[in-house]
C-alpha cells in the first residue's frame, strides 16, 4: 500500500469524509482533545452532517474531563466508567496528605465536602463553586491551590467519578452510581478503538498516541490479535476493514485533532517533517492545519470570524488562488 491509499483509509476513519453521529465519532476515536473548547467544537462539526451539529442537543450527551494521555477530552457520559477506569482513578492520598499542592489535608477534606454537598443540591459553575467555598472563608491562597490551572481538587473530584463536567454549558454535576471498569478491560477497550479507528498505525505511532511504555502497548497488540499490511515498506497494525477513499482537494482540520495527536509526528505521512514545528510548536500546542492535495500545506487561525492561512508549503499562485476560494467557503461553514 502507498501513502495516498493509506492517507484516504485514514480520514475515512477519521470521519473526515462523511457525517457521523456524536456516538460513532466519540467511540471510534476514543472521544477528541478538548483543552481548547473552540477547537474541539470544529473537530466535531467537520465529522458531523450540517444538521446534526445544528441540533445542541448531541452535546448534552457529552462530557468534557481528564482521560487519555492524562489530557482532557470531550466523550461520551455514558462512558465516564471506561475512561475513570479503575487504573486511571486518583489516589485517595490525595486528601490525606499535602501533596504538591501545598494544601494541608484538613483544608482539602473540608471543601471537598462543601463541594459534594453544594452539587448534591444543583448543578454548579466553577465560578458558582468558588462562591460556595468563599462562603465557608476559604482564604485567597487556598483558593488559587484548590482551582488550579491543573484541576486541583475539581480534577481530583472527577478522578474519583464523584463529578463530572458537561461539554458545552462547563456545569459540574455530581455522578451517581459510578462503577469503574476493570482496569485491563478497559485499556484493552480504549486499544482496540485505537486500533479499529486510527489504523493502520506502527507501533512507533500506538506509543506516541498513549505515552505508554513499549512492553505496554506490545502487551496490548498482542491481545488484541491485530491485522499487518506494509505502507511504504513499513509494517503497520489495524483492526476491522479498511475501505480506501478518494483523498479530498481541502480540508480545514482543527488544533489538537486526532489526526495531529493518533500518528508520531515525527513520520507522520501527511506533511514534510521539516514544517514540524509550524504545526507543533515548542510549547505544546498543535495547531489547525489545512490538508490540500494531499498533504499539510498551511495553518490556519479565526479572527473575529475571519480565517487567516499561513501557508508554510511552497505551492504555486494558483494554487494560493484555489485555497483562497477553499478558505472563503469554509469561513461560511463556520458562520453557520
Amino acid at each position: 500500500m502507498n501513502q495516498d491509499t493509506w492517507k484516504g483509509i485514514v480520514l475515512k476513519k477519521q470521519g473526515l469524509l462523511e457525517g457521523q453521529s456524536v456516538e460513532k465519532i466519540c467511540q471510534h476515536l476514543n472521544g477528541l482533545q478538548a483543552q481548547f473548547q473552540p477547537y474541539v467544537h470544529i473537530g466535531f462539526q467537520n465529522r458531523m452532517t450540517e444538521e446534526a451539529f445544528q441540533q445542541a442537543d448531541w452535546q448534552k450527551k457529552l462530557t468534557r474531563q481528564w482521560s487519555i494521555r492524562r489530557t482532557v477530552h470531550a466523550y461520551l457520559k455514558s462512558e465516564i466508567p471506561l475512561y475513570i477506569h479503575e487504573g486511571r482513578m486518583a489516589d485517595t492520598a490525595y486528601l490525606q496528605t499535602e501533596y504538591r499542592d501545598e494544601l494541608s489535608p484538613k483544608t482539602k477534606q473540608r471543601f471537598h465536602q462543601v463541594i459534594l454537598k453544594g452539587l448534591s443540591q444543583q448543578s454548579l459553575t466553577r465560578d458558582q463553586i468558588k462562591d460556595l467555598c468563599r462562603a465557608e472563608k476559604i482564604s485567597l491562597e487556598d483558593e488559587k491551590r484548590i482551582f488550579n490551572a491543573w484541576g486541583g481538587l475539581l480534577r481530583y473530584m472527577v478522578e474519583r467519578g464523584e463529578i463530572y463536567q458537561e461539554y458545552g454549558a462547563k456545569r459540574f454535576h455530581l455522578l451517581k452510581d459510578f462503577r469503574p471498569l476493570p482496569k485491563r478491560e478497559a485499556e484493552l477497550e480504549i486499544a482496540r478503538r485505537y486500533f479499529s479507528g486510527f489504523g493502520p498505525v506502527s507501533l512507533a505511532d500506538a506509543r506516541y498516541y498513549f505515552k505508554e511504555k513499549k512492553a505496554t502497548v506490545l502487551d496490548w497488540m498482542k491481545q488484541l490479535d491485530l491485522k499487518t499490511i506494509q505502507v511504504a515498506g513499513e509494517e503497520r497494525f489495524y483492526l476491522g476493514e479498511l475501505e480506501e477513499a478518494e483523498l479530498p482537494d481541502c480540508l480545514f482540520i482543527a488544533g489538537f485533532d486526532q489526526l495531529l495527536l493518533g500518528y508520531e509526528k515525527k513520520a507522520n505521512p501527511f506533511f514534510n517533517p521539516k514544517y514540524i514545528r509550524n504545526i507543533y510548536t515548542l510549547t505544546g500546542i498543535v495547531k489547525p492545519v489545512v490538508f490540500y492535495k494531499g498533504r499539510f500545506v498551511a495553518t490556519w487561525k479565526r479572527d473575529k470570524g475571519t480565517i487567516l492561512l499561513d501557508i508554510f508549503e511552497d505551492i504555486s499562485q494558483q494554487e494560493k488562488k484555489e485555497l483562497e476560494d477553499y478558505r472563503q467557503m469554509y469561513e461560511e461553514v463556520l458562520e453557520q
